[in-house]
């Protein structure tokens, strides 16, 4: 989902600078445009990991940077100019497909086993998975309750569902729950829009600003 930013030049804030700058040069005005429009959704992805934050836990730090991109506004026709923010297109990746239907709703594939919070880092949902706990160290897993040979795991199903323990000196500790699917529905938690909409309400601050950039470029 791909949020546009556009910049209305007839406003009552607005409207002198523009008379200005288009007697100024020919490329006055829509170089302040194109340079506002952009500040503007580079302002928007500066926002979304705090507004991210206020919905759903984020436990990758990097996560906006790699997916959540800018798309600048180009050239200088200003009728068709525009910059966007949304998340990255183009990856198959499931951590971007989980960021957009965050950003709007819907199903995402996942893991049938979720991590339990005494398998995360201090025993909290907003740390990471211990390395001791990673799937790819749990290895084989009774699913009768009873221990294999060489694994100190096992799990308790029922009905598709249950949870993997981790054994030891005789004590049991959940660190996966398991679920019946790898499908999860998840409802509209909007991190983006909102971003855009905070960055958006400084655009006529940002348009001045521009604007005095080329006052000073061609006077």
């Amino acid at each position: 989902m791909d949020i546009i930013m556009r910049l209305d030049v007839n406003t009552d804030a607005t409207i002198q600078l523009t008379a200005k700058l288009e007697k100024l040069h020919r490329s006055a005005f829509p170089s302040a445009v194109r340079n506002t429009l952009n500040e503007t959704a580079f302002n928007a992805k500066k926002e979304v990991p705090k507004q991210a934050n206020k919905n759903f836990t984020v436990r990758q730090k990097n996560l906006f940077t790699r997916f959540v991109l800018v798309d600048r506004a180009k050239g200088f026709n200003v009728n068709s100019m525009k910059s966007t923010i949304g998340v990255d297109a183009t990856t198959k990746s499931k951590l971007a497909d989980g960021l957009e239907k965050q950003e709007k709703g819907g199903v995402i594939s996942g893991r049938k086993l979720i991590a339990h919070d005494k398998a995360r880092v201090s025993n909290s949902s907003k740390k990471k998975v211990r390395q001791s706990n990673y799937l790819t160290k749990v290895g084989q897993v009774s699913k009768k309750g009873k221990r294999i040979k060489g694994s100190k795991y096992i799990m308790i199903k029922k009905n598709g569902k249950g949870t993997i323990f981790e054994t030891k000196k005789g004590k049991l500790t959940p660190i996966y729950n398991v679920r019946n699917t790898d499908k999860s529905k998840v409802k509209s938690k909007p991190f983006i829009e909102p971003s855009a909409l905070m960055a958006s309400k400084q655009m006529p601050a940002i348009y001045r600003k521009q604007a005095e950039y080329q006052f000073k470029k061609y006077l």
